[in-house]
């Protein structure tokens, strides 16, 4: 009987840590995750030192400085989950841009056309393709941000405002 009270108190734990992992925002779980792999690794290169297997706990003692930014040469920095193939170029992009709109006013013609990737000049129905073609990329759904998704909706905007 003890041991099914422990069971489903087991599950209980189990569902209840899936239920927070579920409404968990992405930055602050891969900040907690990074976190505490810097630590996990830290513990385990102290235990293999204590051994004398200094080969070992080396490597893991750097890497776990390095995710815990304690040393900033070995550091992997910041990293958001992305899946293969995502747009990292478009993120680093994107984060510089962000980090200078503020004041940065109204989007101009010429800066519309340079985000749908079209030349000056282009027809409504080249503009409704590069937004539409961006759009399946840079979604906040498919591994994009907000600002990206923000700024791709301003450039359509801006371009197709000239051909009402």
């Amino acid at each position: 009987m003890g041991a099914v009270l422990v069971g489903v108190v087991a599950l209980l734990i189990i569902l209840w840590f899936m239920h927070k992992y579920v409404q968990a925002n992405p930055r602050g779980m891969a900040w907690l995750l990074q976190r505490a792999g810097g630590i996990a690794l830290l513990i385990a290169a102290a235990f293999l030192t204590m051994r004398g297997q200094f080969v070992a706990a080396l490597p893991l003692g750097l890497m776990g400085f390095g995710l815990l930014g304690w040393m900033p040469s070995l550091s992997v920095g910041y990293f958001d989950g992305g899946g293969a193939g995502r747009r990292e170029d478009a993120q680093h992009g994107a984060d510089a841009r962000q980090r200078a709109a503020p004041g940065a006013g109204k989007m101009t013609e010429e800066e519309a056309y340079q985000i749908l990737g079209l030349q000056p000049g282009a027809g409504a129905e080249e503009i409704g393709q590069a937004y539409r073609s961006l759009m399946k990329k840079l979604h906040p759904d498919q591994g994009g941000t907000t600002y990206l998704a923000a700024r791709i909706n301003e450039a359509k905007d801006v371009l197709l405002r000239r051909h009402r």
